[in-house]
């Protein structure tokens, strides 16, 4: 995301020779990752080789054009860093009088990587702070910054202030509130702190001091005019707009009073500068990233401010590109058209099976399992008292495989009963095949869920107390007697071949007795005329398939969870692995899983960067890593993470660390020497 590198692109152009000397020190300091950075940075060291540290900068346009290269190279290289999560990660932070500044960086291929940059300026309280309290705050919001980067992995926070190393651990005296607030919100993500020297701590130092420059130019977007300037004599795009027969007035005019003159458009009364194609992505930014309004807001007030040409196209295509914007809007749900089942031709060959509750405990029982076959629409309910995936096997094999048989396929949704080891083994011993919807897709499991919609009404309707128990058997048969609309006939009679007897019938029918032969040749003519039949869609809503969605490379998709009032909608993008009519197969972080279509919107990407692709959270801790280095090391030093000893950690499901009793510690150590047991 452009906000990594945020802090190296905005760093403003050093006054005099000792800071550019600071900010040389950053880039040389991931001179690997930067090609032909010799040659990029040639004539700002010309200029260090012939003047004084303190010595005010006379800049010139070659000077200009590489300071920009040299932190655009630095922006592109940190860009085209992938975060690995099995490789160690550090935090380095420092702070200065006036600001704070912070690099995020992982060990890979044998070298340190950029990951992202952090800087930010003091306020007026936060200058007041004493040195422990300026650096403490440093590494408190560098953290709260890379949040989403740092949540459930093990790194190290290096700094160049040692107290701070040993506040986390001492417990002999009582500190500040502010400090200890601190100090807590940093134990949550690491307490593994390490000091290393100034010289060492090269970025993070540069970066602190970068932001306090209070007379930069622009200080409201953040553009250099003096480069400005330069860029605009450059460009014959921009010089073409003095010859141009157009309606605009193109004069050159001061923005500042110390700054250079710049070709601007007074036609509307105001001077709007015509900006070069290297600074329109940046003033674009400044004005939609306070609101993150739409496209027609957004493109009225950058022309009413600026002008360069297409300004109107090239405004609306990275509105549309805006990552913040897509995660967090919804224009319109996509709705793919209705698909019908195929009807099973056996009778209770087909079941959909789920859950209902929790509800009032009632006779000890506190959910239902509810069961309907595809073919007849033969509804079943089983109370149960939880819903382990044991309870349920049982309740499916005494309340319907005992009667009906075993089915050939059972449909159901992600329950964490229907996906456990457990249910899938007897699944598989049964001969039975399994089909699970997708996540958060309810309506995969229609026929079930619409005899919810009846099921419950008809419970509260009888229901005079808590006791739902004594009513289940009596909302069933009425429910099992009813006639289907779209076939003519109830669930009953294509069980049983004749209707139930319900409570009602004063008069019995006076159907003369008939041999068991002679019922069972009827009951068979009977059914086979009786065809099966999909069932009927009632609702009327509108379809909406978005028209680049079946041909997206990424996609967002939908939180249907339970979100907190200011949670995003969608999450994203991912990387579409297959396309298909009613599901898509992404790739959820190395994970392929289907989605329904229904949850999916196309992502709008810009075809010149790399996109930064969502990693979803994932649950429980992640295994311990061969970091931080031993404590042997040097407290000044970062060097390759050092091997463990190897010895065998006990973990849970959920990624928890076991710690044994003594006793059972050296029986498992004597497992792994191969000494038995």
């Amino acid at each position: 995301m452009p906000s990594r590198v945020s802090a190296v692109k905005d760093f403003p152009q050093p006054r005099d020779v000792k800071a550019l000397q600071e900010f040389l020190g950053i880039i040389n300091f991931y001179h690997r990752f930067i090609p032909n950075l010799a040659s990029t940075l040639r004539p700002l060291y010309q200029v260090i080789n012939t003047s004084k540290p303190r010595q005010a900068l006379n800049w010139t346009k070659e000077m200009i054009q590489a300071f920009s290269a040299s932190k655009q190279a630095l922006a592109e290289a940190t860009m085209l860093v992938h975060p690995c999560t099995d490789c160690p990660i550090a935090l380095t932070c420092d702070a200065s009088d006036m600001a704070i500044g912070a690099v995020l960086e992982q060990y890979a291929h044998g070298r340190w990587e950029p990951l992202a940059f952090f800087s930010r300026q003091l306020r007026k309280p936060e200058i007041k702070y004493s040195t422990f309290d300026r650096e403490l705050l440093g590494v408190y919001l560098a953290t709260r910054h890379f949040r989403y980067m740092l949540e459930g992995r093990q790194f190290t926070i290096y700094t160049d202030h040692k107290p701070l190393v040993d506040a986390i651990s001492k417990t002999t005296e009582l500190q500040p509130a502010r400090q200890q607030r601190h100090l807590s919100a940093i134990s949550e993500f690491s307490t593994d702190i390490r000091h290393i020297s100034g010289k060492k701590n090269v970025v993070a130092d540069c970066l602190s001091r970068a932001v306090t420059e209070s007379e930069s130019n622009a200080v409201s977007l953040g553009i250099d005019y003096q480069a400005m300037a330069v860029a605009q004599t450059s460009n014959a795009d921009v010089q073409a707009y003095k010859t141009a027969l157009t309606n605009l007035q193109i004069t050159s005019t001061k923005l500042q009073d110390q700054g250079p003159q710049l070709l601007c458009d007074i036609s509307t009364g105001r001077a709007r500068p015509i900006f070069p194609p290297d600074f329109r992505r940046s003033v674009f930014e400044a004005v939609h990233n306070l609101p993150h309004p739409g496209v027609k807001a957004t493109i009225r007030l950058v022309s009413e401010k600026f002008i360069w040409h297409g300004v109107r196209r090239q405004v609306s295509n990275w509105v549309k590109e805006c990552h913040d914007c897509q995660s967090s809007k919804i224009q319109k749900h996509t709705r793919a058209p209705l698909e019908t089942f195929t009807v099973p031709e056996k009778r209770f060959s087909h079941i959909n099976i789920d859950i209902v509750g929790p509800l009032p405990e009632s006779c000890g029982q506190r959910y239902l399992i509810t069961i309907i076959d595809c073919n007849t629409r033969w509804p079943e309910a089983i109370s149960i008292p939880n819903i382990t995936t044991a309870e349920c096997v049982q309740a499916l094999v005494g309340g319907w495989i005992s009667r009906f048989g075993i089915p050939e396929d059972i449909s159901s949704d992600r329950g964490s009963q229907f996906i456990s080891a457990l249910w899938t083994e007897i699944a598989k011993r049964l001969g039975v095949k399994v089909h699970r919807t997708t996540a958060f897709h309810p309506q995969a499991n229609g026929m079930v869920e619409r005899f919810h919609r009846t099921l419950k009404p008809g419970l509260k309707a009888r229901l005079t107390g808590n006791n739902w128990v004594e009513e289940l058997p009596w909302v069933l048969l009425g429910l099992r007697t009813a006639p289907k609309e779209d076939l003519g006939y109830s669930s009953a009679e294509l069980v049983y071949g004749e209707p139930l007897t319900v409570p009602g019938e004063f008069i019995p029918s006076q159907a003369s007795p008939w041999s068991a032969t002679d019922f069972l040749t009827a009951f068979r003519a009977k059914t086979q005329l009786v065809t099966p039949r999909p069932t009927v869609h009632h609702s009327k809503q509108h379809t909406y398939l978005p028209p680049s969605l079946l041909t997206a490379k990424y996609v967002y998709i939908r939180t249907d969870t339970v979100k907190t009032p200011l949670q995003r909608p969608y999450s994203g993008p991912y990387t579409v692995l297959a396309p298909g009519e009613k599901t898509f197969l992404v790739d959820m972080g190395g994970r392929a899983e289907r989605i329904s279509i229904d949850r999916l919107k196309p992502a709008q990407v810009d075809p010149t960067k790399p996109v930064q692709l969502q990693q979803p959270a994932r649950r429980g801790r992640p295994p311990a890593l061969p970091w931080p280095p031993s404590a042997t090391e040097t407290d000044d030093t970062r060097g390759q993470p050092t091997a463990q000893t190897h010895h065998r950690q006990l973990t849970s499901r959920t990624g928890r660390q076991v710690r044994l009793p003594m006793r059972f510690q050296l029986l498992s150590e004597m497992s792994v020497l191969g000494g038995g047991v």
